[in-house]
C-alpha cells in the first residue's frame, strides 16, 4: 500500500473511533474560525446573487441572517452528540438508516451535494474568461468548457496526492477566501452610492409574484445553511464542550456564511447598477469598480480559492466515500468525484438553475435533519449504543433488516417526495401554495420530523427502531397519577367496527339484565379469560365509551398512546396502588365508566377465582351502580396454555346490573363481596357441555400440562406433556384424551375427569405440602423488569426463593447498580399473575413494586407458575381457603 493510501486508510479507521475528551483540541473560538473558514466559498457570492433576484435588499439581508439563524438553531442541535460521543453524526445516522443504510445515504448525499463543486469550477471559468476579456485577449471556442474542466483536473490532482498537499492549500484557502471578501466588501459599499444598495428592488417580470420570491428566498437561505452537513460531521467532535460545538456552528455558519451571502448581495447589485447586469464574478467586479490591476490581483486569489475549495471537498467526499467503500481505492474514488464533476461542468448549466440545485439538495438534506433531530432527543433522548454503533461483535442493534432500517429510509423517501410534491424546483411550480408557505424544507421537515415520531410511537415500529433499549433503557417510572383521558371520540368508532368483525365469526351474543335506565357513571367487573375480553367489552357497553385497567405490559406491547386513546389506565398486578383508586374516583367523577377485570390474571383452565374484598370496598367508595360482564366462551376460543383459535366456539356475555346504586351506599362490604362473586362466576367447561359446543381442533390439549402439571394418578409434579388431544405422565404413563366437550378420558379405562377437578386436586396438593412444612421453591432464574411503557430492563441471572415468610427475589438493580435481595411478604401478594409462554420466552410470574414489575423466568427444573399461584394465593389468606369461589 502506498503513502497516500496508508494515510487514508489511517484517517478513516482513526477518523471514525471517538474522540476521547481529554484528545478534544478547540474551544469556541478555535471552532468558530474553522467552521466560518469551511462555509466560506465563492459560491456565497453566486447565492447572494441569486436571492437578489427575488427580493429587495432589506428583505435579502433579514433573510440571509434570521432565516440561517433560525434553521442552525435547530439543524445545529444534533452536534451535542458528536461533542458528547466524540464521533460525527455518519456514527450516529447507522441507528436511523442502518449499518447499510448510512452508505446508501452517504452516496445520495453526495449525488445531490458535490454539484456545489461544479459550482466553484464554473465560477473559476467565468473569471479566466471575464479577465481575459478586459484584456482583450478572446477566448476559443469551448474555452470556457477547457477551463472549468481545467479546475476539477487540478483540484482532484491536490486531492489524488493526499493529506499533506490538502493541509497546505487549506492553510492558503481560508486567509484568501477572507482577503478577497473583505476586498469586494471595500470595493462593493464605496462603489455606488449607499442608497442604491440599501433601496434595491428587484425588477420582476409581469407574472411574477412577490410573496412566491419572498418565500423561494427563505427557502435559499434554508437551503444554503442545511447542505453544509460536513462541519457538522467533523468539527464539533473535537470541540472541548457541547457549548461551543453548538454554537460554533451556528455563528460560523449563521454569520459569516450569511455575511458573505449578503457581500455577494451587494455586489451584484453594485454590478447592476454600473453595467446594467447582475454579475456575482468577484474579479469582473473589481476590475469594473475599482481598477483592472485589482482584478488580476484577485484573479490569482479567486482562481487558487476555487481550485483549493474543489481540492478539500474532493478530498472530505472521498475520504467519506472510503469509509462506505473500505475496499475500493481512494484514488479511484476521487477520480470518480472528478468524473461526476467533470459531467456536470459539460453540462453547463450548474449556475443557470443554481435555484433548482439548492432546492433539490434541501429535499434530501431537510428529512435527514429532521430524522437526525427527532432521533437524537425525541426517540433514542440522546443516548447511542456505540458498540452497535461500531458493529463490535455480539452488538447488534443496528443491524435491522440487512443492515437497513427501513422506517427511517422510508421517511427520508416521504420527507424528499412531500418536497418536490409542494414545489418543482426545475419548472419552478408551486403545487400546493398552502404548504409553500413553511417553505419546501420547513415542510418537509416538520412533516419528516412528525412522521418518524408517531410511527416510534407505535409498539411494534418502536421495538424495530429502538432494538438497543435493551442497552440503553429508559429506566424512568411509569407515571400511575396521571389522568386517564377519555376514550378518543374519533377512535370509538372504529374500535367498535374492529369488535365487530374480530367476533362476529363466533357469533356473539349479548344479554342484558336488569340494565333499564342504568347510564354513566358506573363500575364494570368482569371475568377475564382471554384477550377476546376486550373486544367483547366495548360491544357489550355500547353506545357508551369507557375507561380500562390494564397492566403495563399491555402499554409496552401495544404502545402507550394508543393505550391512553383508548381509555386505558396503568398499573401493576396485585399491588396496593392508591393512585389507581385516585383515577378510577376522578373517571367516576366526571360521569365515566370504569372497566376492571378483578380476577387481574387470565383464566388458567377456564374457571373463575376468588375475587379480593377489596373489590367490594371499591363499590361502597364509589357508591355508584355495578354492572357484571360475565363472558363465556372466551377461553375456550384461545387459552391461555395455547393460543391458538378455535374457529367452532361460539361467544355468548351477560351484561347485569348488580348493584344498584342504592344498593351500593347501604349494603354491607361482605353483602357486596357475595352477590359480585356469584354474578362473576363461571366454568367454561360446563358452557361448553351445556351448549354442546364442538371442538375438535387435532391441538385441542396441547399446552394443557402447564395448569396440569402434576400427575393426577402417580402424584408426581411436573412430569406431564401433552400431543395432540392427549395429555399423558412420562412417569407412569397414564394417559387421557380431551374429548370434543372437553372431558378427559383415561386410557384403557371407563374413567372421565374434568379439567377444573383435576386443577383443584393440585391446589389441594399444594395446601398439604404448604402445612407440612414442605414447600419450597428455590432456583436460578432469569429477571427482566418493566418500569415503564416504553421497554423492560434485563436485571440478569437472579434467585427467586418462595417459602412461608414470601417471596425472596436477589437480582442486579438497574437503579443502584447493585446486586439486591427484594423481599415479598405473603400478605403483601393475594395472588401472583402468570403465564405459560410470555411473548415466546417460556413460563414466567411476576412480582411488583410500585416503580418496577419482575418477570421471573426459570433457568432450572422444577418450576412451574400455576404451582407458586396456588401457593402464594393459599400462604397469602390460609384463613379464607381460596379455591373456587
Amino acid at each position: 500500500m502506498n503513502d497516500v493510501e496508508k494515510s487514508i486508510q489511517q484517517e478513516v479507521y482513526f477518523g471514525t473511533y471517538p474522540v476521547l475528551p481529554k484528545e478534544r483540541k478547540y474551544g469556541f473560538i478555535d471552532a468558530l474560525l474553522v467552521l466560518s473558514g469551511y462555509c466560506i466559498a465563492t459560491w456565497s457570492y453566486t447565492q447572494g446573487s441569486y436571492l437578489a433576484t427575488l427580493v429587495n435588499f432589506k428583505q435579502l439581508l433579514i433573510g440571509a441572517f434570521a432565516a440561517a439563524l433560525f434553521m442552525l438553531l435547530i439543524y445545529q442541535l444534533p452536534v451535542i452528540l458528536s461533542v458528547r460521543y466524540g464521533i460525527d453524526i455518519w456514527i450516529w445516522l447507522r441507528s436511523v438508516f442502518g449499518f447499510k443504510g448510512v452508505n446508501l445515504v452517504t452516496v445520495l448525499i453526495i449525488l445531490v451535494n458535490f454539484p456545489w463543486y461544479a459550482v466553484c469550477c464554473e465560477l473559476f471559468a467565468d473569471s479566466m474568461e471575464n479577465l481575459l476579456k478586459i484584456f482583450g485577449i478572446p477566448l476559443f471556442p469551448g474555452g470556457h468548457l477547457v477551463l472549468s474542466i481545467s479546475c476539477v483536473v487540478i483540484g482532484t490532482f491536490i486531492a489524488y496526492k493526499g493529506i499533506g498537499s490538502i493541509t497546505w492549500t487549506t492553510r492558503i484557502l481560508v486567509p484568501l477566501l477572507l482577503l478577497v471578501g473583505m476586498v469586494v466588501v471595500v470595493v462593493g459599499m464605496t462603489s455606488v452610492p449607499l442608497d442604491v444598495i440599501w433601496n434595491y428592488r428587484p425588477e420582476l417580470s409581469g407574472d411574477a409574484d412577490s410573496t412566491i420570491n419572498y418565500i423561494l428566498s427563505i427557502e435559499a437561505n434554508f437551503a444554503f445553511v442545511i447542505t453544509l452537513v460536513g462541519g457538522m460531521a467533523e468539527v464539533p467532535r473535537i470541540c472541548k464542550s457541547e457549548r461551543s460545538g453548538f454554537y460554533a456552528g451556528v455563528l460560523g455558519q449563521g454569520l459569516a456564511g450569511s455575511f458573505f451571502v449578503v457581500v455577494g448581495a451587494v455586489m451584484a447589485i453594485a454590478m447592476r447598477h454600473v453595467t446594467g447586469q447582475m454579475i456575482d464574478d468577484p474579479t469582473l467586479m473589481l476590475a469594473t469598480l475599482s481598477a483592472p490591476i485589482l482584478g488580476l490581483s484577485s484573479l490569482l486569489l479567486v482562481a487558487f480559492a476555487n481550485i483549493g475549495t474543489q481540492a478539500v471537498g474532493s478530498y472530505i467526499y472521498g475520504v467519506m466515500l472510503k469509509t462506505t467503500f473500505p475496499k475500493i481505492s481512494y484514488r479511484v474514488l476521487i477520480l470518480i468525484l472528478g468524473a461526476y464533476v467533470t459531467l456536470l461542468c459539460i453540462w453547463g448549466k450548474i449556475t443557470e438553475y443554481f435555484g433548482s440545485f439548492l432546492t433539490v439538495g434541501a429535499c434530501v438534506y431537510a428529512p435527514l435533519a429532521a430524522l437526525l433531530f427527532v432521533d437524537f432527543f425525541l426517540v433514542r433522548k440522546q443516548k447511542l449504543d456505540l458498540k452497535s454503533a461500531f458493529g463490535l461483535k455480539g452488538h447488534h442493534s443496528y443491524d435491522y433488516t440487512r443492515g437497513y432500517n427501513l422506517v427511517g429510509l422510508i421517511c427520508l423517501v416521504f420527507g424528499f417526495a412531500l418536497s418536490l410534491l409542494i414545489y418543482d424546483p426545475i419548472k419552478g411550480i408551486v403545487h400546493i401554495h398552502v404548504l409553500f408557505v413553511l417553505t419546501p424544507t420547513g415542510c418537509s421537515f416538520l412533516a419528516t420530523g412528525i412522521l418518524y415520531y408517531l410511527l416510534c410511537k407505535l409498539a411494534p415500529v418502536r421495538r424495530y427502531v429502538r432494538k438497543d433499549a435493551c442497552v440503553i433503557p429508559d429506566k424512568k417510572p411509569f407515571d400511575r397519577k396521571k389522568v386517564p383521558p377519555k376514550q378518543n371520540l374519533f377512535l370509538f368508532p372504529f374500535i367498535l367496527l374492529a369488535c365487530k368483525v374480530i367476533t362476529s365469526a363466533n357469533k356473539l351474543k349479548i344479554d342484558k339484565h336488569n340494565m333499564e335506565g342504568i347510564k354513566p357513571p358506573f363500575l364494570v367487573l368482569g371475568t377475564h379469560q382471554s384477550f377476546t375480553d376486550f373486544y367483547v367489552t366495548p360491544l357489550c357497553l355500547a353506545p357508551y365509551r369507557a375507561n380500562y385497567i390494564s397492566e403495563l405490559e399491555g402499554f409496552e406491547l401495544y404502545g402507550e398512546w394508543i393505550y391512553r386513546q383508548i381509555g386505558c389506565l396503568g398499573t401493576r398486578k396485585f399491588i396496593t396502588d392508591h393512585a389507581l383508586v385516585s383515577n378510577i374516583r376522578k373517571v367516576i367523577g366526571r360521569k365515566g365508566i370504569m372497566v376492571i377485570y378483578p380476577e387481574a390474571r387470565y383464566a388458567n383452565v377456564g374457571t373463575s377465582s376468588q375475587l379480593p374484598m377489596s373489590v367490594a370496598k371499591l363499590v361502597r367508595l364509589l357508591k355508584v351502580p355495578v354492572v357484571t360482564l360475565n363472558m363465556q366462551g372466551n377461553y375456550l376460543l384461545s387459552p391461555i396454555w395455547n393460543l391458538k383459535t378455535r374457529k367452532s366456539v361460539k361467544l355468548h356475555a351477560d351484561v347485569t346490573c348488580a348493584i344498584t346504586k342504592e344498593q351500593a351506599e347501604t349494603l354491607s362490604a361482605e353483602e357486596i363481596y357475595k352477590i359480585l362473586s356469584g354474578h362473576l362466576e363461571f366454568d367454561e367447561y360446563r358452557y361448553q357441555r351445556e351448549n354442546k359446543m364442538v371442538i375438535a381442533d387435532d391441538f385441542r390439549a396441547e399446552g394443557l400440562h402447564m395448569p396440569l402439571y402434576q400427575c393426577i394418578c402417580c402424584k408426581k409434579e411436573f412430569t406431564t406433556e401433552t400431543k395432540g388431544a392427549v395429555i399423558r405422565c412420562r412417569s407412569c404413563g397414564a394417559s387421557y384424551e380431551m374429548d370434543e366437550f372437553g372431558t378427559l378420558h383415561k386410557a384403557g379405562s371407563d374413567e372421565t375427569l374434568y379439567i377444573p377437578d383435576w386443577y383443584e386436586w393440585q391446589r389441594e396438593q399444594v395446601k398439604k405440602q404448604i402445612d407440612a412444612d414442605s414447600y419450597e421453591l428455590d432456583m436460578k432464574v432469569q429477571v427482566d423488569a418493566l418500569p415503564n411503557a416504553f421497554n423492560f430492563v434485563d436485571c440478569g441471572k437472579g434467585r427467586l426463593v418462595h417459602n412461608k415468610n414470601g417471596f425472596d427475589l436477589t437480582l442486579y438493580n438497574y437503579r443502584t447498580d447493585q446486586t439486591e435481595t427484594l423481599h415479598f411478604s405473603p400478605k403483601s401478594c393475594f395472588s401472583i399473575h402468570t403465564e405459560y409462554d410470555y411473548r415466546g420466552k417460556g413460563q414466567c410470574v411476576t412480582l411488583s413494586t410500585m416503580d418496577d414489575t419482575f418477570f421471573i423466568y426459570p433457568l432450572e427444573e422444577g418450576f412451574n407458575a400455576t404451582k407458586i399461584q396456588f401457593a402464594t394465593e393459599y400462604m397469602a389468606a390460609p384463613s379464607l381457603q381460596l379455591g373456587k369461589p
